[in-house]
């Protein structure tokens, strides 16, 4: 678990890199490496390495527990400790609800809230899903190591919805070779502008990372990008807006690429409602919500467990869409169905 660790200085450095090489005990190149990832702050505002320090200003790192045990241990005399656990996370943890949809001996199934990234990465600075299951003391599988304690599958930061956790090793393997074979799957729905074409739609790519930008990925050409792999997707229309500008689809993914849905719609010139990443600034700019995307149904061995809608996409369906609960409780019925029907016939 990645927590901030912050300190006071007792006296004044030319520069932020020499201060952390000298006071902590590392190397001016990891320094360097942490304050390039943006892994340090100084006054909560994020630094530079030519940054010049004075005498008790404060330094937040954002670092594991193992190397805050070292560093206490070599740096004691050269700092004053602010809390080697900020208060505020374990505050923030508390407060943070996520809604248990089952639980057994072997694994949980949780509703991920919009916002909560699932594991720590350089890019994350927040508390993460790994954070409060391990803050919680959940029993989790260490397959994956610390940071990705019971972590079996991922959704992204800003989509909500139905992710399945492992309690101990023999399930995580069970559940990861599932997933591998696709016997475990989810169903999302999202709101998408404009709506498709056709009531239901196919997609089916390779995908990969984006070579003109490496945050995005992309539909590639296998031939000229050998480590691209196949995806599927499968679109189901659900209802149209009043205005007929936006439509609520739901989507089944047959593999579980980073950004699958995304991209595929972006291949059909559609984009999800709050999608500031991939959708073009025409389209970014009315956004006012982040990205309306929900896994409703996660799913294996004939089993389907059901996430509550969040209350943000509610409140757009019903200021948008007349008359949709019908419709909606129709399609997931149906889904719900075909998983069970599907799940029989293997």
């Amino acid at each position: 678990m990645n927590i901030l660790y912050c300190f006071g200085l007792l006296q004044d450095f030319a520069r932020l890199d020499i201060a952390l090489h000298e006071v902590l005990g590392i190397s001016r190149h990891q320094s360097s490496q942490w304050i390039d990832a943006g892994y340090v702050f100084v006054n909560d505002i994020l630094a530079k390495k030519s940054r010049k320090l004075f005498k008790k200003d404060v330094i937040n790192i954002y670092a594991s527990r193992d190397f805050i045990k070292k560093t206490l241990e070599y740096s004691k005399s050269n700092i004053y400790l602010e809390s080697s656990i900020k208060s505020s996370n374990a505050e923030y943890i508390k407060n943070i609800y996520i809604e248990v949809i089952a639980e057994t001996s072997d694994y949980i199934i949780l509703n991920k809230p919009r916002n909560l990234a699932v594991h720590p990465a350089p890019s994350i600075k927040d508390i993460t899903l790994s954070d409060y299951l391990q803050f919680h003391k959940y029993s989790l599988s260490t397959i994956n190591g610390e940071e990705r304690s019971g972590i079996v599958h991922r959704l992204d930061k800003d989509t909500s919805g139905a992710i399945l956790i492992a309690k101990n090793n023999e399930s995580h393997k069970f559940f990861a070779d599932m997933l591998q074979r696709r016997k475990l799957g989810r169903i999302y729905i999202c709101i998408i502008s404009p709506p498709l074409q056709e009531s239901h739609i196919i997609v089916e790519c390779f995908m990969g990372r984006n070579p003109n930008n490496r945050l995005k990925m992309a539909k590639l050409d296998k031939n000229r990008f050998p480590k691209a792999r196949d995806s599927k997707s499968e679109f189901l229309s659900i209802a149209k807006s009043d205005n007929g500008k936006y439509e609520l689809v739901s989507v089944r993914l047959f593999s579980g690429r980073t950004h699958q849905i995304r991209v595929h719609l972006c291949s059909l010139n559609r984009y999800i409602y709050g999608d500031s990443l991939y959708s073009p600034n025409s389209l970014s700019k009315e956004y006012k919500t982040k990205m309306l995307l929900h896994a409703v149904f996660l799913y294996f061995q004939g089993k389907v467990f059901s996430a509550k809608i969040p209350k943000d996409l509610l409140e757009f369906l019903e200021q948008n869409f007349s008359n949709y609960q019908e419709k909606l409780q129709t399609t997931l019925g149906i889904w719900q169905q075909t998983l069970i029907d599907n799940n029989d016939k293997c």
